[in-house]
């Protein structure tokens, strides 16, 4: 068996080669889009190659000879739509045996619908969002699937353990005071540790269906966002964490009020400092801009200062008191409400999930304290900045 894992040098892309390069009888065959982000694999000792998907000759090439092929690659809609297509037309070519597509639980839209516990739930992202563009892919796939490529397709929550981003950010708002607790955090929050996750691809490559259906994939160990909080509690200390209500949540993140069109502002903000920067890299402004600010000079200091007040406006300077910003986007969250059961993939693809919830964040807990120098006598400074 030859598996090739596009996005290797991802969070998941790089968990899952560091497991399949134990074994004996597979060949990895990690792809990656550029060497910045690879150090993570680049230790592994294993032979990288670059792949880029919008050039459908070298994926070609490198999926040919493969008998596997893991998608986990991100990017851009045109990298993660044109760039799918030309995957899927090599794995087609090529006769690759099994395909396995990471999809995500946001096709099911943010918030998701009531009946997406299960994989046959509604799939109604917004337009344009995150989840439209992974709606896609997944309807392409289950198209290559019925035109007789074998794929499956995970749907994973947001993704913890060690190493985890997302996790990561979390700790990050609790720190700084950005996140509260939506009644007092009773939310499920539905998460999949990476290795989890990476056993479960491993399963797929070899067992379960073919045939294009989504799979929900999760810890299968229900937590609120109340025990992501309490288990982080280590590394955050007590910090002090505030409540929020529903309706108090549902108003913050409404879409705010399209302001008003005012010639006036229009006028100062051409004539601000940020876009006279801006234009004075072309050399004519830069020379229009030059006499301009040289006329004004010739007005005298007071002027010029009156001038400059009138355009860029009176200096804002903010209470040093004044209470943190939330972070919206992670305070919705709290809103989707619905837990992510993963009956399907226990059943079909014999999944059991190696890790529980606690386990996950004590490992990422781990990691974190060492990563941050968190248990050095640096310790204290580090965390005041």
């Amino acid at each position: 068996m030859k598996v090739a894992i596009v996005g290797a040098s991802g969070f998941v892309g790089s968990t899952l080669a560091e497991r399949l390069r134990n074994r004996a009888d597979l060949e990895v065959v990690p792809c990656i889009h550029s060497t910045g982000s690879a150090g993570q694999i680049a230790r592994l000792g294993i032979s990288l190659t670059p792949l880029n998907l919008l050039d459908r000759d070298s994926v070609a090439r490198t999926v040919r000879g493969c008998t596997h092929v893991v998608n986990c690659s991100r990017g851009d809609d045109e990298v993660m739509l044109k760039g799918l297509r030309n995957l899927l037309k090599a794995c087609r070519s090529a006769r690759v045996r099994r395909l396995v597509h990471l999809s995500s639980v946001a096709v099911y839209g943010d918030p998701p619908s009531p009946d997406s516990a299960t994989e046959d739930g509604r799939a109604e992202p917004d337009p344009g969002s995150y989840g439209w563009v992974k709606l896609a892919q997944d309807r392409m796939v289950a198209e290559a699937a019925a035109a007789g490529l074998p794929a499956t397709i995970l749907c994973p929550p947001n993704i913890s353990g060690v190493q985890s981003g997302y996790i990561e950010v979390i700790v990050g708002a609790l720190l700084r005071g950005e996140l509260a607790l939506l009644e007092g955090g009773r939310s499920p929050c539905n998460l999949v540790d990476v290795r989890n996750l990476a056993h479960a691809i491993e399963l797929a490559l070899v067992s379960g269906p073919a045939d294009g259906r989504r799979m929900l994939l999760t810890d299968d160990d229900p937590a609120t966002w109340h025990d992501v909080v309490d288990s982080l509690s280590p590394l955050v200390g007590n910090v002090p964490i505030s409540g929020i209500s529903r309706d108090d949540l549902v108003r913050l993140i409404a879409a705010p009020e399209t302001p008003r069109i005012s010639l006036k502002k229009s006028v100062l903000h051409l004539v601000s400092s940020d876009v006279r920067a801006a234009l004075r890299k072309d050399p004519l402004w830069a020379k229009v801009d030059a006499a301009l600010r040289g006329g004004a000079r010739l007005l005298g200091i007071r002027a010029e200062d009156r001038l400059r007040l009138a355009v860029e406006g009176p200096t804002r300077v903010l209470r040093g008191d004044r209470a943190p910003a939330l972070n919206i986007r992670l305070c919705a969250q709290q809103l989707r409400g619905v837990v992510h059961r993963c009956d399907r993939a226990r059943r079909e693809l014999g999944y059991r999930p190696l890790y529980t919830f606690q386990q996950s964040m004590a490992a990422f807990r781990r990691w974190y304290a060492v990563f941050h120098a968190w248990d050095t006598p640096a310790a204290p400074l580090l965390k005041a900045l």
